[in-house]
């Protein structure tokens, strides 16, 4: 356990140093941006959220905008890429020899680097999450779209909280399988195929073409939106053993692999 704490940390200060994490503050701007365009109704937004009298509350902007981002793939999109250019990235150019000789066992390094990585997107959800609230306060509370509450009678904080962890929790399972892809591809080959595998799934979730497939995170977060709970201590669960399995599958090549 020490030596996943000592390698979480170092591994923390290289991913908020490198520039490519900056790309996980691109939702956090674009919500702002996006407060600013609603609140003079050069964007219109719609959906089950809006409250009786067509304006929104705070819980109402924020579930929209989070569902909004979630269902065009941006969040996969960056958590993904990120993932793929600073793992992929070192074993491609030769610079997990660095790690490797500090720290001489290859075995916490995955969980390590797999907790740094998901500490940073954490932080980005955060964010995202806070600047929608703020960007709705700023900007739309006192529009004609918004009626300047932070309750809403359509969603629960609760549930709203919850939903936006299974996404997390979704999007997790594919930066460990993207761990996995970078060890034998190039960052680019990684994230393509990741993001594909994403897609594939999202898909087959909404469709419902695969009855298994309710017991995932994504639909677990699909069901707490519609103010459902069923089946998501089933979706933690299994989620966190696949994540479990394929860091486990990942050390074991990791440990066996030449670093050239």
């Amino acid at each position: 356990m020490m030596e996943i704490w000592t390698i979480y940390k170092m591994e923390i200060i290289k991913t908020l140093k490198r520039r490519n994490s900056l790309i996980l503050l691109i939702p956090a701007i674009l919500v702002m941006v996006m407060s600013f365009g609603a609140s003079t109704g050069a964007l219109t937004l719609t959906g089950d959220a809006l409250s009786s009298d067509g304006k929104l509350a705070c819980l109402d902007f924020v579930s929209t905008v989070w569902t909004f981002f979630n269902t065009l793939g941006i969040w996969g999109i960056l958590l993904i890429l990120v993932t793929a250019v600073q793992f992929s990235g070192e074993i491609t150019s030769g610079q997990i020899k660095m790690t490797l000789l500090r720290i001489g066992k290859r075995g916490p390094i995955i969980v390590a680097k797999f907790c740094a990585l998901l500490t940073t997107t954490f932080g980005a959800f955060v964010l995202f999450t806070l600047s929608a609230g703020a960007g709705y306060y700023l900007f739309v509370a006192d529009s004609t779209m918004g009626n300047g509450s932070f309750t809403s009678a359509m969603i629960d904080l609760p549930n709203m909280l919850a939903m936006i962890g299974f996404i997390f929790l979704h999007l997790a399972l594919f930066m460990a399988v993207t761990l996995l892809a970078g060890l034998f591809l190039s960052p680019f080959i990684a994230f393509i195929i990741s993001l594909v595998s994403l897609f594939a799934l999202n898909y087959l979730i909404t469709t419902n073409a695969v009855d298994l497939l309710k017991y995932s995170a994504l639909s677990a977060s699909n069901h707490l939106l519609a103010g459902q709970t069923a089946e998501w201590v089933p979706a933690l669960l299994s989620s966190l053993v696949i994540i479990a399995c394929i860091l486990t599958l990942t050390s074991l090549f990791f440990k066996r692999m030449d670093i050239k």
